[in-house]
């Protein structure tokens, strides 16, 4: 049997890592192996918490996956009272032998706190699927991250790092920073199951700029704010996500910047229809999946140099680094002005690397699933 772990619903929550990376692995799935589809389970969270740990079904590629919510998880993210990890890691210990686990399964494991549950009960292969590196990583924790359980989520991370049977990772500086705690470390990518070449009409005078993501402190949106009221070639920037720094950022909007919440799959990508450049910022990264569907629909990127981003949208053709500042922002949004064309082509030519049936092919294999 394949267990997978990961904070969401696999449906339509906006919490937790790379829902859509998680989501295209089981369309996959479901396409390609439907026996192994039929037989999963996908242990996650619920929006009621009346249904938690009664398992239920949820259809993905046309099959219905067993689905097993040890935690409930908030949905207003601008106003989220308590830490879904710690949540999500009590919930799998007081749920875990409804999973029925045996020696020969494979538990792929996308938030590495359901790694301590799974790996004390010693059943199963753990293939532990890092969305961003573990190392340092407190230094990125919205709740306690002041306190000794940042220091002791810390060393529980190396541990799951030494004790993984297999790591799967997004850039080559994780791997090479897990190589010295496990050698059996792989590089993979993030996929994408949409690509569409969009012929805009666009002006180097009224740029469109976009974000897409979490209104996180770590997503360092305050700067591409600035920069977009600052800069005149700009004519607006729209914002799609939810979080806790919404209402700050509010604050610093002037007339060019719209908030549009939280925004289903099809509503975002009519926002990169609608939009010219995407602008990231963000400090502390893996490869965000917003940045890979900005490229399959020919968006030419702005970002800070984290996580693997140079990896999958390379500076000076792609996409155009900055060092985080408004005016570095600004900068760099009129220099991809300036060779859009070439930048939007070669955005849409990148993104055929992320096809999310070749890149799952590769994942599935690292996985090492009986039928």
């Amino acid at each position: 049997m394949l267990v997978l772990y990961d904070t969401t619903n696999y449906e339509d929550h906006p919490i937790g890592g790379q829902l859509t990376s998680v989501r295209n692995f089981l369309r996959f799935l479901a396409e390609e192996e439907p026996g192994v589809a039929r037989g999963a389970l996908l242990v996650g969270v619920t929006k009621n918490p009346a249904v938690v740990g009664v398992e239920s079904t949820v259809e993905i590629g046309g099959v219905a996956y067993r689905f097993l919510p040890v935690a409930y998880a908030d949905t207003d993210l601008a106003h989220v009272q308590g830490s879904l990890r710690m949540r999500f890691a009590k919930g799998l210990l007081k749920h875990v032998s409804k999973i029925g686990l045996k020696k020969g399964d494979v538990n792929f494991i996308h938030t590495p706190e359901a790694f301590g549950p799974v790996k004390l009960l010693g059943r199963g292969k753990c293939v532990v699927m890092s969305h961003g590196s573990f190392l340092n990583m407190k230094d990125n924790l919205r709740f306690y991250k002041r306190s000794w359980l940042a220091d002791a989520f810390q060393r529980y991370l190396v541990w799951v790092i030494k004790k993984a049977d297999r790591l799967l990772v997004l850039d080559e500086g994780t791997k090479a920073d897990y190589e010295r705690l496990n050698d059996d470390v792989h590089v993979v990518l993030n996929s994408i199951d949409h690509r569409e070449e969009i012929e805009r009409d666009f002006d180097p005078k009224a740029v469109r700029l976009l974000f897409v993501g979490r209104l996180s402190a770590v997503k360092n949106i305050g700067p591409i704010i600035e920069a977009a009221e600052a800069t005149p070639e700009v004519a607006s920037l729209s914002i799609v996500g939810d979080g806790e720094e919404r209402e700050r950022l509010e604050t610093l909007a002037g007339r060019k910047t719209s908030f549009e919440g939280s925004l289903g799959t099809e509503d975002v990508r009519r926002q990169m229809r609608e939009a010219d450049v995407l602008v990231m910022n963000s400090t502390h990264e893996g490869v965000p999946m917003t940045i890979l569907e900005a490229m399959g629909m020919g968006m030419p990127v702005v970002s800070t140099d984290v996580g693997g981003i140079a990896a999958v949208a390379p500076f000076g053709t792609v996409a155009e680094k900055t060092d985080g500042t408004a005016g570095s922002i600004e900068r760099s949004v009129r220099v991809v002005a300036n060779c859009y064309g070439e930048r939007s082509s070669a955005a849409y030519a990148k993104s055929a690397d992320f096809d999310f049936r070749s890149v799952n092919r590769k994942i599935y294999g690292y996985l090492g699933v009986c039928c």
